[in-house]
């Protein structure tokens, strides 16, 4: 899902199609998911009164990303605010969690002025933020899977 989901934001804003790419697991070059909170429940205690209720909110689709294996391994530990910046060098999905992304990639504000779909920086990830992106991932997959534009797609 998140291959597919990381390929239309991209595609839709003119770039070329990285698919195959994203549903490589294995190798040096293969992608995994990458938990946007690190698997550290003290960070969020402010939010979260029980470890477990940390835990299944952490593996909510939206606080989910698609990302080289080498990446995760160096960054994924790290607290959301200081691998933020580092999302800027990978997919656009990613990217689109910081400002940066909108300040100069034209076809990517085409495509979510077009859309109308939800897309925000986020400048810390609390529970509101997880929420909201969990928001534009159910829309994004409404707009990605939808029968009629499906049907389109098959029939030109």
């Amino acid at each position: 899902m998140l291959a597919r989901m990381t390929d239309y934001v991209e595609t839709r804003s003119g770039r070329p199609s990285r698919y195959h790419e994203y549903i490589r697991r294995g190798g040096k070059d293969g992608y995994e998911v990458e938990h946007i909170w690190a698997n550290h429940p003290e960070r969020h205690a402010d939010e979260f009164d029980h470890h477990q209720d940390f835990m299944e909110y952490r593996n909510r689709i939206g606080g989910l990303l698609l990302l080289p294996k080498q990446f995760n391994a160096s960054y994924g530990d790290l607290p959301y605010e200081e691998k933020r910046d580092h999302y800027l060098k990978q997919n656009l999905l990613a990217q689109s969690l910081n400002e940066a992304a909108y300040e100069r990639d034209p076809g990517f504000c085409r495509f979510v002025e077009k859309t109308g779909l939800p897309f925000c920086s986020h400048a810390k990830f609390k529970k509101e933020d997880l929420d909201a992106r969990q928001s534009l991932y159910c829309l994004l997959a409404e707009q990605i899977w939808d029968p009629k534009l499906l049907m389109a797609e098959v029939t030109q």
